[in-house]
């Protein structure tokens, strides 16, 4: 009987000790991940990247494109761009944009990306990028990102992940470029 309390003091030792290690260790991963900005190719002010991308619908969709637009850049495995996407689809339900708005994939093959569309109800302009091309002329690292940009080309916004409330800013910066 003792051996077996003494055994199961040592048991749960080494698991604080193997808890104390990994949560310190995700601490310094944590620490070391890059900032946004330093992630970031393009930002406010500069030229959005040029780029041609068939839609899933076989919309050819472009960049720059003479119009007042909304770029998300996503990955369909991303627990943000989930939320980001439903957010949006339901914003468009609800209320009239009059905005260009599009949707490209980090990697993905199109059955993949086609499933994430109509799993979550997505009505906008969905194209699959299965080598990430696109994405990797505006950034290195994190989705969704999402830019706001005029009809000149011209970045005028950015946001970086996702929290509730972007979906309406983003609107209201492209409502501010009218």
């Amino acid at each position: 009987m003792r051996e077996s309390k003494r055994y199961i003091k040592w048991v749960i030792g080494s698991i604080m000790i193997a808890c104390a290690t990994l949560l310190g260790a995700c601490d310094i991963i944590e620490d070391e991940l890059p900032t946004y900005d330093e992630t970031s190719i393009v930002n406010v002010g500069d030229q959005a990247p040029e780029f041609y991308i068939e839609s899933l619908d076989g919309e050819m969709l472009q960049m720059p494109n003479g119009e007042q637009t909304l770029l998300i850049l996503f990955s369909h495995t991303c627990p943000d761009c989930k939320n980001l996407m439903t957010d949006l689809q339901q914003y468009l339900s609800a209320n009239t944009v009059r905005h260009n708005i599009m949707a490209i994939s980090r990697g993905g093959a199109p059955s993949e990306i086609e499933a994430f569309r109509d799993e979550h109800s997505l009505k906008f302009a969905i194209a699959a990028d299965e080598t990430a091309d696109i994405y990797y002329k505006y950034a290195t690292m994190y989705v969704p990102r999402c830019y706001v940009i005029d009809s000149n080309g011209t970045i005028r916004h950015i946001t970086y992940e996702y929290s509730k409330g972007d979906v309406e800013l983003l609107i209201a910066q492209l409502d501010k470029l009218d």
